[in-house]
C-alpha cells in the first residue's frame, strides 16, 4: 500500500509540475503578444505616417503650383478686381505651402521617432529572451510527460498486481482521509500527521514493525528508521 502510495504522490508531484510550466508558458506568451501587439501597432503607424507625408508632399507640390500659375497671369490681367483676386490666390497658395511644410516636419520627426522606436533593441533582445525561454519550457514539458506517463504505466501495473483487498482498503482510505493515507511517526513517537503523541506500548508495536491506524487522525502510521 505505501509503494503504491508514494507513486501515486509522484505522479499528483509531477502533474502540478506540468501545471506550473504550462502556467509558465501562457505568462510568457501573453508578454510576448504584448510586446508583438505594440511592434504591430508601431509599424501600422510608421506607414500611416509615411502616407501622410506623400500626401502633404504632394500637397505642397499643388500648392506651388497655384503660386506659380498666380504669378504668370499677374502680368496679363487688366482689371484691379483681376489682379487683387490673383494676389489672393497666390497668398492662399503661399499659407497653403508654410502650413503643409510645417505639418511635414512634425511628421517627419514623428516618423524618426517611430523608427527609432521599431529599432529597439531592449524590445527585440526582450522577445529573443522570451522564445528562448519558452523553449526551455517546451523541453521541460516534454520531460515531464514523458516522466508522468511512464509513471502513470508502472501504476497500473503495481494496481494489477496488488491484492484486491489490499486495493480496495488503499481506494477506501484514499476517499475518507485523502493522501497521505499512510504516514511514518517521527522519532518522538507522534503521528507525522496530526501530530498526536503516541503511547509507548502502540510506539513499540510500530517499532516491531506492524502498521495501525493513528488514534487520533485515522490513518495507517508506521515506524521507519532514520
Amino acid at each position: 500500500m505505501l509503494q503504491l502510495q508514494n507513486l501515486e504522490l509522484e505522479i499528483l508531484r509531477v502533474k502540478k509540475v506540468i501545471k506550473r510550466l504550462q502556467e509558465q508558458a501562457q505568462t510568457l506568451l501573453r508578454e510576448k503578444e504584448e510586446i508583438e501587439g505594440k511592434r504591430q501597432t508601431l509599424r501600422e503607424r510608421i506607414e500611416e505616417v509615411k502616407e501622410k507625408i506623400k500626401e502633404h508632399l504632394r500637397g505642397i507640390e499643388e500648392c506651388k503650383q497655384r503660386v506659380k500659375r498666380a504669378e504668370e497671369n499677374l502680368p496679363l490681367v487688366k482689371k484691379a478686381e483681376e489682379y487683387k483676386a490673383l494676389l489672393r490666390e497666390k497668398a492662399k497658395g503661399e499659407d497653403c505651402i508654410i502650413k503643409l511644410k510645417d505639418n511635414l516636419r512634425k511628421l517627419e520627426e514623428e516618423l524618426k521617432s517611430l523608427e527609432n522606436s521599431q529599432k529597439d533593441r531592449g524590445l527585440i533582445k526582450k522577445l529573443e529572451e522570451i522564445q528562448e525561454e519558452l523553449s526551455d519550457l517546451e523541453y521541460s514539458q516534454s520531460k515531464a510527460y514523458k516522466k508522468l506517463e511512464e509513471l502513470e504505466k508502472s501504476f497500473e501495473i503495481m494496481k494489477e498486481n496488488t491484492e484486491q483487498k489490499v486495493w480496495q482498503e488503499y481506494l477506501r482510505l484514499k476517499e475518507r482521509y485523502g493522501l497521505p493515507v499512510m504516514i511514518s511517526v517521527d522519532t518522538f513517537g507522534t503521528c507525522g500527521n496530526c501530530g498526536t503523541k503516541l503511547p509507548s506500548a502502540l510506539y513499540s508495536r510500530l517499532v516491531g514493525g506492524e502498521v495501525i491506524p493513528c488514534p487520533s487522525c485515522g490513518r495507517l502510521i508506521y515506524y521507519e528508521e532514520a
